[in-house]
């Protein structure tokens, strides 16, 4: 125990030494929870208070959805790096180095890039609601890993004092992390995908921006870009590949009102219409309000819209209607503890409940 100690020591003594010794500031690190309990219809209709919870055929319990450990560290004023982990599901969602050169910064590595405002623009214990909308998420299963991160790299620019803001991602797309030596073997799945996000916020005012993104993900052959086609047409590019989307964003901050609305349009060409042989369609707005009637807390309402129109099922739209409440118990002495409650509701195409599945959520979120 001696000797394990003594080593601890000397190693925490070189570590130390090695910061100072290169004037790097020392590592900072947070953490967070969140966990809560859900209940859904399933289905089935509301349980009658006089029945036994645990008899009804609905869905639900308590879950731990974020267990984080984030360390971060400057080796100067322009170079960092950061490193997030998800103890709970044992996975390391960001790890990427940054540098930045006056108005550009460049990243590499794991980490949530430029796309979707409503997905990649916003990190879990930063949302107004429990989830994403609906439709972020199904674009998030095509385009990015588990929590919309992926392996690649990224350019920002930022011009007018911070208030345009430009993000190139170009990452993988494909699920993988490749590491081979010798890529001769046969694989699981091709390692040649490519994702492509371009994104851009913009600020008009001290109360509104307005943004979107252009993205696709790219795994044709060289020769098929080429051909008898010019390299890089652009509308011959995009017809190549299976995967296209498009967002905008609108965002009005005006005291203790904010408002967000969002649409994205998606083609996947993996995925045929089985009645026409072209691709399938999805696309999916949203509009999000929250007022904030002072500091320990606000409820908020989110309306959204998504139609997956892939040929099989004529009426497969959605409406889900949300309404929220927020509680933080005390915002001066611990600003990282917060309660939210939310209510779902799910419509059918023609706005119609043909089958119950209204959902209730009770979440704690705590960050140190």
């Amino acid at each position: 125990m001696i000797l394990k100690n003594s080593a601890l020591s000397l190693c925490s003594f070189a570590i130390l030494g090695f910061l100072n010794a290169f004037a790097i500031d020392k590592p900072v690190f947070q953490t967070g929870v969140q966990m809560g309990y859900n209940y859904g219809q399933n289905g089935v209709g509301w349980p009658l208070f006089t029945q036994d919870l645990l008899s009804n055929r609905g869905r639900g319990g308590f879950y731990v959805s974020q267990l984080r450990l984030k360390g971060g560290i400057a080796f100067d004023s322009t170079f960092s790096a950061v490193a997030v982990g998800n103890l709970y599901t044992a996975d390391v969602q960001e790890v990427y180095v940054e540098k930045r050169f006056d108005k550009y910064s460049f990243r590499a590595g794991k980490f949530r890039g430029a796309g979707l405002k409503s997905a990649s623009g916003t990190d879990e214990f930063e949302r107004t609601g429990i989830n994403a909308p609906y439709y972020s998420r199904y674009w998030g299963y095509y385009k990015r890993l588990i929590n919309f991160r992926d392996f690649g790299v990224q350019v920002e620019a930022d011009y007018f004092g911070g208030n345009v803001k430009h993000r190139l991602f170009i990452h993988n797309a494909n699920r993988e992390n490749v590491f081979v030596d010798e890529p001769s073997g046969a694989g699981p799945s091709n390692t040649q995908a490519l994702g492509f996000d371009y994104a851009l916020d913009w600020r008009i005012s001290p109360f509104t921006v307005w943004g979107g993104h252009l993205g696709a993900l790219a795994n044709h052959e060289w020769g098929e870009f080429t051909g008898t086609h010019k390299a890089w047409e652009v509308g011959y590019w995009f017809k190549s590949n299976p995967l296209v989307d498009a967002s905008l964003n609108h965002q009005l901050d005006v005291g203790k009102f904010h408002m967000f609305n969002e649409a994205l349009l998606m083609y996947n060409r993996d995925l045929p219409n089985p009645s026409d042989g072209a691709a399938t369609k999805n696309w999916g707005v949203s509009s999000q309000v929250r007022f904030d009637p002072s500091a320990r807390g606000g409820y908020f309402f989110r309306y959204e819209f998504f139609d997956n129109t892939d040929g099989y099922n004529p009426d497969d739209a959605l409406h889900l209607f949300t309404l929220g409440g927020i509680f933080t118990p005390s915002p001066q002495s611990y600003p990282g503890l917060k309660v939210t409650g939310e209510y779902v509701r799910t419509l059918e195409e023609g706005a119609t409940n043909i089958v119950p599945n209204d959902v209730l959520f009770c979440q704690l979120q705590m960050v140190f």
